[in-house]
């Protein structure tokens, strides 16, 4: 584990902690609208401050909802928190997600589920994932069985979605992109349908390296298997006639 992912991970700790001694309705409430186009809540700017107060020594940090923060030779790239929405609603599908670049390349990051304590970390070609607070982590290992998918937007793309009910394949839909594609080894596959925004992607995208992953503009399928991505990708375009 590197100096920035473990200060990464320390971060999180203190956010999840704050979390557990309970809800405190400033959290829920709205200021002006950040960097990355939506309004910030208060779970944003708690997150954020500890975030920043952790890693501004290790470059200038860009983040969704302050935009560029401090200076350095390599960029962090923050959502402080991925789901705000659910989280000020007390859905348990929340998190942080945090990416090292340099030279506009993602080198380690960071994805974590403040709900439930579900944490994962890459450097290099390891992929990890274990529990926050916890000393030990393991390697992300492909679930073969998987029958759920999760289809992020689902609602605003309600032709394929209904296309994939007819082939009877499962999803969900929890709303926090950057925990979903975290989430891709182990699931059946991923789907977001839409503009995309580098900090939802930039950590967790990079995570999914090694899996089956189609890009186009407004659509990103992640799958373990190369017969499914390919059936989503065809599903997808037929919608889109």
């Amino acid at each position: 584990m590197t100096p920035f992912i473990e200060t990464t991970l320390i971060a999180a700790h203190e956010i999840a902690n704050i979390l557990r001694n309970g809800w405190q309705s400033e959290f829920g409430d709205y200021s002006e609208i950040g960097a990355g186009g939506d309004r910030t809540a208060g779970i944003d700017t708690l997150a954020e401050r500890i975030y920043v107060e952790k890693l501004s020594k290790f470059g200038r940090i860009d983040s969704e909802e302050s935009g560029i923060l401090g200076s350095g030779d390599a960029t962090i790239v923050l959502d402080p928190i991925d789901g705000s929405n659910n989280a000020i609603s007390g859905l348990p599908y929340f998190g942080s997600s945090i990416a090292l670049e340099r030279n506009g390349k993602v080198e380690e990051a960071v994805v974590v589920n403040l709900a439930n304590g579900d944490c994962f970390y890459k450097y290099d070609d390891e992929l990890m994932q274990g529990k926050i607070g916890a000393d030990y982590f393991r390697p992300v290992v492909k679930r073969e069985r998987a029958t759920v998918g999760i289809f992020e937007k689902a609602y605003a793309n309600q032709a394929l979605a209904m296309a994939l009910l007819r082939r009877k394949r499962k999803f969900r839909s929890p709303g926090a992109v950057a925990l979903s594609l975290a989430y891709a080894h182990y699931v059946d596959f991923v789907i977001f349908a839409g503009p995309r925004r580098r900090f939802d992607f930039a950590a967790a995208l990079w995570m999914c390296e090694g899996l089956e992953i189609v890009e186009e503009d407004e659509l990103l399928i992640v799958a373990k298997e190369r017969e499914t991505a390919s059936m989503l990708r065809k599903l997808a375009d037929e919608k889109k006639d």
